[in-house]
């Protein structure tokens, strides 16, 4: 309803227009003799002439919107819709002009439009106006199918993402639990192979393309509770998540890849400790995720297994979603290790 009435008051405003140019145009009598225009006919006769467009002009904006013109038949039809409702226009417009004039009009010496005459300028008009609205329509268009191309790649990366779950990571934990069988360590197998299974149908079920954090909460607690079955106190990871980021939306899968890019390259060369950490937190309407570790930070770039392709994936990600709002930063700490930060929209579920 609110587009409805902006549209309105729009229209009204544009066929205001040339009413008022004819009244501010209007000349007093100069002369012995010449009568001069009613200023209240000159009103009533802009109205009769401007204000049906006010009428016609969503019917040929919705005419437009209808139009799928891929065919010669299609194209051909819809040339005929338009001149047919043209024309049904033309001869009402044309009458309204015509009795509005013979009901108003004082002036003897006025001669009496004809119905016959009002449809050429109104064929002009509603050319012009009907150009307008298939510009803008082939724009919006056009606007729409980038966005849904946009979607369709966000979409694929996603799957992509699902299938890319670290080949090395999976068969390190299966080949640990097949160990710890052999050693006859059941439990801490059952526990991992039980974690596995909830982070691959977490990982691997369909989902959608934004979901609270606290969702991707889930599948970071598998992945460190794994972690921390391989590597025992090794492993010193320390998570914190602030109440009211936990309902804010998130790129599914958008922890996993930087968590596992901070276990590959994390590790401290001082005592062989892998210390992660993980923070969320909202300042001024964003949303601040931190992953920190103590690896050597940016000198990985020189290795041969760097961290650039889940990272790549990821910053590629969040353009396609969020375009220039956020931001992904990676910055070597002094003291050792590496930053990774997110600055996204704080939106909440």
């Amino acid at each position: 309803m609110r587009h409805r009435f902006r549209y309105a008051a729009i229209s009204i405003l544009i066929a205001s227009v040339p009413i008022v140019l004819t009244v501010l145009g209007r000349r007093e009598s100069t002369e012995p003799g010449e009568i001069a225009e009613p200023l209240f006919e000159m009103i009533v006769y802009g109205i009769a002439q401007w204000y049906p467009w006010t009428i016609i002009a969503p019917f040929i904006d919705w005419r437009v919107r209808r139009s799928r013109p891929d065919r010669l038949i299609d194209r051909a039809r819809t040339l005929a819709e338009h001149v047919l409702l043209w024309a049904t226009f033309a001869t009402a417009h044309g009458l309204l002009y015509q009795a509005t004039v013979n009901a108003v009009s004082t002036m003897a010496i006025r001669e009496l439009p004809r119905v016959s005459r009002q449809y050429w300028p109104d064929a002009i008009l509603y050319t012009a106006i009907a150009g307008g609205f298939m510009i803008a329509e082939s724009r919006r268009r056009q606007t729409e199918v980038a966005e849904r191309l946009r979607a369709e790649v966000a979409e694929a990366r996603l799957d992509a993402l699902r299938q890319q779950l670290n080949p090395h990571f999976l068969v390190n934990t299966l080949n640990h639990i097949v160990m710890q069988l052999r050693t006859h360590h059941v439990e801490p197998a059952q526990r991992m192979l039980l974690a596995l299974s909830d982070l691959l149908r977490d990982v691997l079920r369909e989902r959608a393309q934004v979901i609270p954090l606290r969702d991707e909460v889930r599948i970071v607690e598998r992945y460190l509770e794994i972690e921390r079955e391989r590597f025992g106190d090794r492993l010193q990871a320390q998570v914190t998540f602030e109440p009211k980021a936990l309902d804010a939306l998130v790129p599914s899968l958008i922890l996993q890849p930087l968590l596992e890019n901070a276990m590959r390259h994390g590790v401290s060369a001082s005592d062989g400790c892998c210390r992660l950490v993980l923070t969320a937190r909202i300042r001024e309407q964003r949303l601040i995720i931190d992953v920190q570790d103590a690896g050597p930070g940016m000198e990985t770039k020189a290795s041969g297994d760097s961290p650039g392709v889940g990272l790549k994936n990821t910053s590629e990600r969040l353009r396609y979603l969020y375009g220039s709002d956020h931001t992904f930063t990676l910055r070597t700490l002094e003291g050792g290790g590496l930053l990774v930060s997110l600055d996204l929209p704080f939106r909440r579920a």
